[in-house]
This record gives structure tokens, C-alpha cells and sequence, in this order.
């Protein structure tokens, strides 16, 4: 019983007029000229789920788009390295 009132409360909070909230507010003229309109390809953000080693959880991660390509070539290059290493004659 305490849920369906509480629930009805809600609603009829959220359904009524009130005060304009911080985001309802428009920003003043000079902050928006100030502000680029279109963020270059390189500032996007993009999220990733990762799953996790020993973990059943996944993680999201969010990171731009040159952070992404920077981790993939840093990957890549390490990658490299360990396949060298392991093909690597080795003296006895």
C-alpha cells in the first residue's frame, strides 16, 4: 500500500507545473556565440562496453575518438612487440 502511494506521489509531482529547472534556463547570447556549434570528429565521445578479465560484469568506458585510435595503435604496437619477442631465436 505504502508503494502505490508513494508512486501516485510521484507522478502527479512530475505531471504538475513548477519553477523552470537549470536545464529548462537558456543560456545568455554571448556564452553561446563563445561556443563552436559542431565538435570536430576527433572530440566526439564514444562508449565502449569492455568485458573485464575475471569479471562477469562488463564496464563501460568513454574515451574520444583520438583517445580510441591512440589505445588501438599503442594495442597494435605492443601486439607487435611481444609476437617479435616470442619469435626470437633464442641462444643457448
Amino acid at each position: 500500500m505504502f508503494i502505490l502511494s508513494l508512486a501516485a506521489t510521484l507522478m502527479m509531482a512530475a505531471s504538475s507545473p513548477s519553477a523552470p529547472t537549470a536545464t529548462e534556463t537558456t543560456p545568455p547570447a554571448a556564452a553561446t556565440a563563445a561556443t563552436p556549434v559542431a565538435k570536430s570528429d576527433k572530440d566526439r565521445m564514444i562508449c565502449k562496453t569492455e568485458a573485464l578479465a575475471g569479471s562477469r560484469v562488463p564496464k563501460k568506458v568513454c574515451a574520444t575518438k583520438s583517445e580510441w585510435d591512440a589505445r588501438r595503435q599503442e594495442d597494435r604496437d605492443q601486439l607487435e612487440k611481444a609476437q617479435k619477442a616470442a619469435s626470437a631465436p633464442r641462444g643457448f
